[in-house]
């Protein structure tokens, strides 16, 4: 075992302490509740669920969704962790077929001509409540936006499968291009782009600085993520990770976490050069482009602040760990 210092995350505007929807714990017991009945679900993995509480991240990253929002995001969030997890360190890791055929069951329902009839698992099941939700409250260009986005993520879960089906060890930018895919951030910000309602034109949500704000939260989450679960990924032989990744390159541990430090704040650069250089579209859009800001800015919150607040990754020790910047990982 070796100790390494992780970066200092609680930067900028992500210093601040986080505003919490208050209808938090009525959603959470809801949602934990109606999943757990769903999957059938022993004690002890209700108990998983509980502490790992996605309900306080959807929370933050909306604080001001109305109740039937917020349930939506939670019940994605819990959704998309066993789903996530059979593909990480589940039976499907490096199963290729079998894995392909689960997504494309996943997807049916969203792809445009695909009724999707054939019998379905249940956590297809779960997803497909999600996706009839999103088509009730929000316009075609954002469902298109919500279908793609899943597309998108399950593309990049099926790239990570590979690589690993394959021992291929892909280089810092084929990962990184991969990750923004598969680590399930543009599915969340659709979401609250659909529970909160925020109305950005196709003209705008194309536009090239508004498209790096976009990747630059992406980065940043997937960032903090790979950094923070690091250690219980590498103790469950998940190779999808940036350290993991920087470190079968041939990068010294603690240096591959000083580059993550240094990626961050090349995030927050262009963070905000890509704000300063967005254009204007119109009193009505601007204020629209500002609420969608606010949401990436919130997932951003919500992720930091939800690695420490989890027990999924530090149990007991995630107050010294926060503390101290201290953590052992296997060298």
């Amino acid at each position: 075992m070796v100790t390494v210092m992780i970066p200092d995350m609680f930067s900028s505007f992500l210093s601040v302490p986080p505003r919490v929807n208050p209808l938090y714990a009525e959603v959470k017991r809801e949602s934990e509740t109606w999943i757990s009945e769903k999957l059938s679900m022993d004690p002890k993995m209700c108990r998983k669920i509980q502490k790992l509480d996605f309900a306080w991240f959807c929370s933050i990253a909306a604080p001001d969704a109305a109740k039937e929002d917020l349930r939506t995001l939670c019940d994605w969030g819990n959704w998309v962790f066993p789903f996530d997890d059979m593909f990480d360190n589940g039976h499907l890791r490096a199963d290729i077929e079998m894995g392909r055929q689960f997504l494309d069951s996943l997807l049916s329902s969203m792809r445009e001509g695909h009724a999707g009839n054939r019998q379905k698992s249940v956590l297809v099941e779960i997803h497909d409540t999600v996706w009839h939700r999103v088509v009730k409250k929000s316009p075609q260009y954002v469902q298109r936006r919500f279908a793609d986005a899943m597309e998108q993520y399950c593309e990049g879960i099926m790239e990570h499968v590979s690589d690993y089906f394959e021992d291929n060890i892909p280089s810092l930018e084929q990962y990184m291009d991969v990750r923004r895919r598969g680590v399930g951030v543009a599915p969340v910000l659709t979401l609250i782009e659909c529970t909160d309602e925020i109305k950005i034109p196709d003209k705008v949500y194309n536009n090239k600085h508004f498209q790096e704000l976009r990747r630059v939260g992406i980065d940043v989450v997937l960032i903090q993520n790979d950094v923070l679960s690091y250690a219980k990924e590498q103790a469950e032989g998940v190779p999808h990770n940036l350290i993991t990744v920087l470190r079968a390159k041939g990068v010294l541990t603690q240096r591959a976490f000083d580059m993550a430090a240094e990626m961050l704040k090349q995030c927050h650069r262009d963070w905000f050069l890509a704000q300063a250089e967005l254009p204007h579209f119109g009193e009505a859009v601007d204020r629209e482009v500002q609420n969608y800001i606010f949401a990436i800015q919130q997932v951003m919150v919500a992720s930091l602040n939800w690695h420490y607040k989890s027990d999924r990754y530090f149990g007991k020790q995630k107050d010294t760990v926060r503390k101290t910047r201290m953590i052992a990982v296997l060298e």
